[in-house]
C-alpha cells in the first residue's frame, strides 16, 4: 500500500497549474466547481501519472542548479528576488548571477519538455487541457474540490 503526502501532491498541482497556466487565470475568472464525476476520476489519473514525471524533473532540476555551483536554498532566494524585481538587491556578485541565469535556463528548458509531456497525458485521459486547468484552480481556491480531489487521491493511491 502506498502512502503519498498530500503536500506534494498540492505542489503537483500547484507545478502543473502553473506550467499549464494560461489566459484563465490571467482574466482572473471565477473558479468553477461543477466538474463531473467523470472530470474528478480523470484529473487524479493524470495527477497520479504526473507524480512520478514531477519527481523526476525535481530531481533533474536540483542537479542542473547545484551543476552550475549553486544551493537549492540560494536558487529560490534569487528566483524570488528576480519575480520581484529585485534581483540586484539579493546579488551584487556577476558570477552568481551568471550562474544562476544559466540554471535557470535549463531549468526552464526541463520544464517545456514536462510541459508537452503532461499535455499529452492529458490528451490521453481525454480531459481538455482548459479543464484540467481549472480543476487545478479550483484544487487551489475551494475547499469542496480540494476535499474531494485529496480524497479520491489517497484512495487511488492506497489501491496501488
Amino acid at each position: 500500500m502506498k502512502k503519498i503526502n498530500l503536500l506534494s501532491i498540492a505542489s503537483v498541482f500547484a507545478f502543473m497549474f502553473f506550467a499549464l497556466q494560461g489566459t484563465a487565470f490571467a482574466q482572473g475568472a471565477a473558479v468553477e466547481n461543477d466538474f463531473t464525476d467523470e472530470d474528478y476520476e480523470k484529473f487524479v489519473a493524470i495527477n497520479v501519472a504526473i507524480i512520478p514525471v514531477q519527481q523526476e524533473l525535481q530531481g533533474k532540476m536540483v542537479k542542473a542548479i547545484q551543476d552550475e555551483g549553486l544551493d537549492i536554498n540560494r536558487f529560490q532566494e534569487l528566483a524570488r528576488a528576480q519575480q520581484s524585481g529585485n534581483i540586484k538587491d539579493a546579488s551584487d556578485d556577476p558570477a552568481e548571477l551568471a550562474k544562476f541565469n544559466q540554471a535557470g535556463q535549463k531549468v526552464m528548458e526541463m520544464q517545456k519538455g514536462v510541459q508537452a509531456k503532461v499535455q499529452e497525458m492529458i490528451q490521453e485521459e481525454e480531459l481538455s487541457v482548459q479543464t484540467f486547468q481549472r480543476m487545478s484552480m479550483a484544487y487551489n481556491q475551494d475547499q469542496k474540490v480540494k476535499k474531494k480531489i485529496d480524497t479520491l487521491m489517497q484512495e487511488k493511491m492506497n489501491k496501488e
